[in-house]
């Protein structure tokens, strides 16, 4: 408790003393209380002092703390998992207006909206993609069926013994890989002859054995350009009818296998692939053929007319056999067809064939197998050794074909053979001789070709040799 004090009050001049005079005050009114309030807090910089700032009045204190930052501390243990919070509300997803189609495809548009739009694609289950759209997605199925339907497999080797196999070119990668085809070369296409009522018929078939069209053409390499077939093609030729034709029902051909080499040709009239057959394999351009005789060995079988005019374009495609009757109705006939007689490639050779010539000078002939083979633009024969019965002193024998040695007017061929005379084997060379453009060879018994044969007894001679056609 505080001490009451009481004032007194002295009186005093400088003559005078007064008496002192005590004053009594009385109890002053009760103030007001002070108040402390506390104002802001502050992290200080690390490392600095504390401090209190009043911003308030004296009666009324406002302090303001500042408190220094402390170090950091160490890492403490690692706390308890919280409680799981609240589920947040489902976002919004919108669908754009409009129709859907079925079996299509949306998306989700995250840009506009969160919203689900048509992506304009469509779902197809379609093997043979024959609709060809640009918005439609196919099955992984449908995709393997198409892949498998085009791609083609080699051979078996029971296959190419039997020619039972469709094989003729492996499907490309890409289209690009077309263009890069050799002269002559076809994709998805196989040459078909047949014979029906003794008529020939030479077809360009796809790989499954149908017409080309539109939506399974047969692509080929004319003159440098890709051609594509897109319709049937095809030349027949009739029994009887054409009689000798290209000389395959004559004497020395007819009821023997013949190789005929089939050519495809760029018409630039119709502006179409032609198809025709032949017994030479290596024209170029249809000017080549210049007879539209088809009993001319050098013609062309073929629906369009032959004349040196029509310069198309024209390629070698393959080769297969078929034979002539001859006389006998001059009707057709094709073997069972194997890899080694139907040959579904550009090809320019035949294989090893026979034919039988037709002597002169003989009473009896000789039956000597004669082998011929056309090769390029030539054709190498073949004559054995067996005499026939001499009724002459000369000794001739056809060809199957006409030597041709180009412009040269008039001109020869000769080359050596072996001659057998009246029983006995000639000590000299014979000579063997063809006129240019003759299908006529005529032997002598000596090289010098003045000696004549005998004309009773056996003679022969035989001989390989190699003209050109």
């Amino acid at each position: 408790m505080a001490r009451k004090i009481q004032p007194t009050v002295k009186l005093q001049s400088s003559s005078r003393v007064f008496p002192t005079v005590k004053i009594r005050s009385g109890k002053g009114e009760k103030g007001d209380p002070a108040t402390v309030t506390a104002g802001t807090t502050t992290t200080g910089v690390a490392g600095t002092n504390a401090a209190v700032v009043n911003s308030g009045t004296t009666t009324d204190a406002v302090f303001d703390f500042t408190i220094p930052r402390g170090n950091t501390g160490e890492k403490g243990d690692k706390g308890d998992k919280g409680d799981t919070g609240d589920t947040g509300s489902a976002g919004e997803v919108t669908s754009d207006a409009g129709t859907y189609t079925d079996s299509g495809f949306v998306y989700f548009d995250g840009t506009d909206g969160n919203k689900i739009k048509d992506s304009g694609l469509t779902f197809k289950d379609e093997d043979n993609m024959a609709s060809d759209s640009a918005t439609a997605v196919p099955s992984q199925q449908s995709v393997k069926a198409y892949v498998d339907g085009k791609t083609t497999t080699a051979a078996t080797k029971a296959e190419a013994a039997a020619g039972t196999s469709t094989t003729v070119y492996n499907a490309p990668s890409s289209t690009a890989e077309l263009f890069k085809m050799p002269e002559g070369y076809m994709y998805n296409g196989k040459i078909v002859p047949s014979v029906a009522s003794y008529n020939l018929t030479v077809a360009l078939k796809t790989n499954a054995g149908t017409d080309p069209s539109a939506s399974d053409p047969v692509y080929v390499m004319i003159g440098g350009t890709l051609r594509s077939i897109t319709s049937a093609l095809s030349v027949v030729r009739n029994a009887g009818s054409d009689s000798n034709i290209l000389k395959a029902g004559s004497t020395e051909l007819a009821t023997k296998e013949i190789d005929y080499f089939v050519y495809l040709y760029w018409n630039t009239d119709t502006s179409a692939v032609g198809i025709g057959w032949a017994r030479i394999p290596y024209y170029t351009n249809l000017a080549e053929f210049t007879s539209s005789d088809w009993n001319f060995e050098k013609s062309l079988i073929s629906s369009d007319t032959i004349t040196t005019a029509k310069t198309y374009d024209i390629v070698n495609i393959g080769r297969f056999a078929a034979t002539n009757s001859g006389a006998a109705g001059y009707t057709w006939s094709v073997p069972t067809f194997t890899a080694t007689n139907l040959i579904q490639r550009p090809i320019y050779e035949t294989r090893r064939l026979i034919y039988a010539p037709v002597y002169t000078g003989f009473s009896s002939a000789p039956d000597a197998t004669v082998y011929y083979q056309i090769i390029n633009r030539h054709l190498r024969l073949t004559v054995g050794d067996r005499s026939g019965t001499s009724n002459g002193t000369g000794l001739t024998m056809t060809t199957p074909f006409a030597i041709s040695m180009g412009s040269l007017t008039g001109g020869s061929f000769y080359a050596s053979g072996n001659a057998f005379d009246n029983g006995a084997h000639q000590a000299e060379s014979a000579k063997v001789w063809m006129d240019n453009n003759s299908s006529l060879i005529t032997c002598y018994k000596t090289i010098v070709g003045t000696a004549n044969w005998t004309n009773s007894g056996t003679k022969t001679c035989y001989f390989t040799i190699e003209y050109p056609i």
